[in-house]
């Protein structure tokens, strides 16, 4: 009897244990499912012109932000910032553009000054923030300039007498050299300057710099005069001439185990960190050989490979440049587990290897998902050394998803990136033209239909580019697409080399060259230790318009003002406010404010007895770090140099553009412009535009002895005549101008009693950009005064309980310039030599899935492309090229 109920009692404990584990497994599910949606992907592609740009010309750029995996565009953020940053890592051009229902376009104007070289163009929402920087979107753009550089470098590093140098190899356009003159150099680590220096020039057109601890592989900024007294800057990246070939091994899931057959993968470089292609053999401690593999174009590779206890294991590798390299592989534990992950007819294949003492009847999961998506679970017991979990590729999305097993007690044990191709899920996209080739100046009509008749949802947005292939860089080319940014670099941490490598314009995908790329590089993935910290407040918002935030002290000190009012106002309309009120902290913030860059408010605050003394400060939204240290591998040297011939094709073109007035024919030829330097206004100035922001600004040593104000600053002021005492501006001419002292608004005619003895400055505001935050007291030009401390008409004082705020706004949107070759047309060009022959980012197609656009050549024949990419409104994503042959 004991033993009857012995046995039943063990078959309720096993039951009660087995309910527990189903409810673990469901209360995991559910911390998943909570985790993804409170914390949803926000990803983002940007689709440029190209990927080649000289000084002076535009940067055109649509944006797509899509969310999760299933890339249906994102509604939940309204802003996207863009940054384009130089070289060295510095923020050059930032913008902030209203994201519609997941789109943008946009424009940047390369300056006429820029550093020949690589840069960065990024591109974020503020959730976004809440990731790494990793996961942003950033494409390399090789920017050269002809307009003001003109110079051609070439550096590398070379030994003389036992001593290594920075070799820099500098000529004219013509291949003539420059006079031997001083060149002086700056180092940076990053932005941050840390060594400066002098170098020569010499007859044979070389700048040799000496290698020291200081400049080792950190950036070095030249800058050289040339004989017309122009100053030109050349930015050498040193990092890469102080490396070799290198190999790295991985082993699937993350171990090896011994006794088992292993996935390893393998990843080799050159001292870039580029892949290079090259052959590894594995061998044992006794030399006999275990396999061997041959990596791709990017040096990637994979192979199964038998690994057996007490054995120590090496690859050695031999690259196509004919070095070679031995490494060591870890030696294989004894205890644990492997993965083994593999397709075969639509299916997943997911085996898991496991050592002796593992084997014990307890369950393993696997769990298919992506940030929390939960789409697969599934569990086994441990009761065999090989036990397989399969799953259908068509119950799965299209892209990077991960694969973790999980023991017992549902703590991760295994884990690997994978990427899925659902199989029905292949878009199809048509660029029809209406000839097969064409002439010079000829119109082109294309058409594109999306999607079959079976589909029951055919609209999309798309945006095409049209550029002269020629002049472009075809070797750019393998750069990001939208296919890349949004299946793989958005899923995948650190440098990606040539992304598009990885996907063909037909739908279909190179499989096993993504699969060895997933087994050799970090990806996205949560942090299963921190699920029960779900409630955590995310620390960057999403964005559905622009905030103002600060705070309210009391005046002079550092107390919070409580439950301040605060009332925001516009200068552009003064009827046009906001108020709110601080909370007990003196905080306040005015939120989804929609406003195009440059327009200034006036902040006022007043206490709970409302009065106005109060001090006002504002949060201060930084910029995210830039991270150096992704795409590394592809910041290039002497970019004018690699694409010369490129550059000076589209130099004949400048002067057509300047022209159209679609560039700025004013080139500053100085590293520092020469113009009249504005005179510094005192500290203390009351200008709302801040000290010194004015047409015209006369210092106290400017105005000399003389009987009064008025006779001193008659004729001095530009724009501005005196009558009876007050002060006039010579447009319009009715009504006097506004006259503030020391803060106070004042009767103009009490300027005459103002002693010039006490003044330190005159500010005049004529300009509607400085006089327009003054309202209708700036309708006629406003004259400040400042006087000398301690001393003067009025005791100075800044304005009470306000002050002015000039927020990073909206940036203005441009439309591109098309050019029309119609008998009576005069939209064209005397000669057109244009590097992007068009630009359409607005592109949305029908509900029989077809739009149409059209536009016409250039003067100059060769091969044209036209690149087409968007995503319609059930996620998917479309890209197609196609070329035509201008004779």
């Amino acid at each position: 009897m004991k033993q009857i109920l012995y046995a039943i009692t063990l078959i309720l404990l096993s039951l009660h244990t087995g309910s527990i584990l189903a409810q673990d497994i469901n209360l995991l599910q559910s911390r998943l499912q909570q985790y993804a949606s409170e914390n949803p992907q926000e990803k983002i592609h940007m689709h440029t012109d190209r990927n080649l740009y000289s000084a002076g010309e535009t940067i055109w750029y649509k944006t797509y932000t899509v969310i999760d995996i299933e890339n249906r565009l994102s509604t939940l953020s309204n802003l996207i910032h863009v940054d384009l940053i130089d070289p060295k890592g510095t923020i050059i051009a930032s913008r902030m553009h209203l994201n519609i229902n997941g789109l943008s376009l946009g424009e940047i104007e390369l300056t006429d000054t820029l550093v020949d070289g690589s840069y960065r163009l990024r591109a974020y929402t503020n959730w976004m923030r809440n990731d790494s920087s990793d996961y942003f979107f950033e494409k390399i753009l090789e920017i050269g300039n002809v307009r003001t550089d003109e110079l051609f470098s070439k550096a590398s590093l070379v030994t003389i007498d036992g001593t290594s140098y920075y070799q820099i190899k500098l000529e004219n356009a013509d291949g003539t050299l420059l006079p031997k003159t001083t060149v002086r150099y700056e180092v940076f680590d990053g932005e941050d300057s840390i060594d400066k220096g002098r170098a020569t020039l010499n007859e044979d057109g070389n700048v040799l710099i000496k290698v020291d601890n200081k400049n080792r592989g950190k950036g070095i900024m030249l800058s050289i005069r040339k004989p017309d007294r122009r100053t030109v800057k050349k930015y050498i990246n040193s990092q890469s001439f102080f490396s070799e070939n290198d190999v790295q091994a991985f082993p699937e899931g993350g171990y090896y185990l011994a006794n088992e057959l292993n996935k390893i993968a393998f990843k080799a470089t050159d001292p870039r960190g580029r892949g290079v292609p090259a052959t590894i053999t594995v061998f044992t401690n006794a030399n006999d050989t275990v396999g061997k593999v041959a990596t791709n174009d990017l040096g990637l590779a994979a192979g199964s490979f038998f690994l057996i206890d007490n054995s120590s294991y090496r690859a050695e590798v031999k690259f196509n440049d004919g070095t070679s390299k031995t490494i060591q592989l870890p030696q294989p534990q004894k205890s644990g587990y492997a993965m083994v992950v593999g397709t075969n007819f639509n299916k997943i294949y997911t085996q898991v290897n496991i050592s002796e003492d593992k084997i014990d009847s307890k369950d393993l999961y696997i769990v298919f998902q992506h940030l929390g998506n939960v789409y697969y679970i599934a569990k086994q017991a441990a009761k065999k050394k090989n036990i397989t979990f399969i799953k259908e590729q068509k119950d799965l999305p299209t892209g990077v998803i991960t694969i973790s097993i999980l023991d017992h007690n549902l703590q991760p044990i295994l884990e690997r990136a994978y990427f899925n191709k659902r199989t029905s899920e292949v878009p199809t996209v048509d660029l029809n033209l209406d000839n097969k080739s064409y002439g010079s100046r000829d119109k082109v009509l294309s058409e594109i239909i999306i999607g079959s008749e079976a589909d029951s949802m055919r609209v999309a947005s798309l945006s095409a580019s049209v550029v002269n292939l020629s002049k472009v860089g075809a070797e750019l080319e393998d750069q990001s697409n939208i296919l890349s940014s949004l299946l793989l670099q958005s899923d995948v941490k650190g440098y990606i080399e040539r992304p598009a490598y990885y996907f063909n314009s037909d739908g279909t995908f190179k499989l096993e060259d993504l699969d060895m790329l997933l087994l050799t590089q970090g990806w996205r993935k949560i942090n299963w230790a921190k699920l029960d910290s779900l409630n955590k407040k995310p620390e960057f918002h999403a964005e559905k318009g622009i905030r103002i935030a600060g705070y309210v002290k009391r005046m002079g000190r550092k107390a919070a003002v409580p439950n301040a009012k605060v009332q925001l106002i516009s200068t552009h309309n003064f009827m046009d406010y906001i108020d709110t009120t601080a909370n007990e902290d003196g905080y306040f913030q005015i939120d989804d404010l929609i406003f195009p860059d440059s327009v200034k408010f006036i902040l006022s605050a007043r206490n709970q007895k409302d009065k106005k003394y109060v001090d006002i400060s504002l949060i201060e939204t930084l910029e995210p770090q830039v991270n150096n240290r992704r795409n590394q591998p592809l910041i290039n040297n002497d970019i004018n140099t690699v694409f010369k011939d490129q550059f000076l094709a589209t130099k004949a073109f400048y002067i057509e553009l300047e022209n159209k007035g679609l560039m700025d024919k004013t080139i500053q030829i100085e590293e520092v412009v020469v113009r009249a330097t504005r005179p510094k206004a005192a500290e203390h100035s009351s200008n709302l535009n801040g000290p010194g922001n004015a047409d015209q600004v006369i210092t106290a040593e400017e105005l000399g002895p003389c009987p009064n104000l008025e006779s001193c600053l008659g004729g001095r002021l530009l724009g501005v005549v005196f009558r009876n005492g007050q002060a006039y501006m010579t447009r319009g001419n009715t009504e006097p101008m506004q006259l503030i002292v020391d803060g106070m608004y004042m009767e103009a005619d009490m300027l005459s009693m103002i002693n010039p003895f006490d003044v330190e400055t005159v500010e005049v505001l004529r300009n509607v950009n400085y006089t327009s935050i003054y309202g209708f007291n700036g309708a006629n030009g406003v004259l400040i005064i400042t006087t000398k401390r301690g001393g003067g008409l009025v005791a100075n004082s800044k304005p009470i309980g306000m002050i002015v705020a000039q927020p990073k706004g909206l940036s203005m949107i441009k439309e591109f310039y098309k050019p029309v070759y119609e008998p009576d047309s005069t939209s064209g060009f005397q000669r057109d030599l244009r590097t992007t022959i068009h630009w359409v980012p607005n592109l949305v197609t029908d509900e029989s899935g077809k739009a149409q656009f059209d536009f016409y050549t250039s003067d100059e024949p060769g091969t044209y492309r036209i690149t087409l990419e968007g995503i319609d409104l059930m996620g998917r994503i479309y890209r197609k090229q196609v070329d035509f042959e201008v004779k």
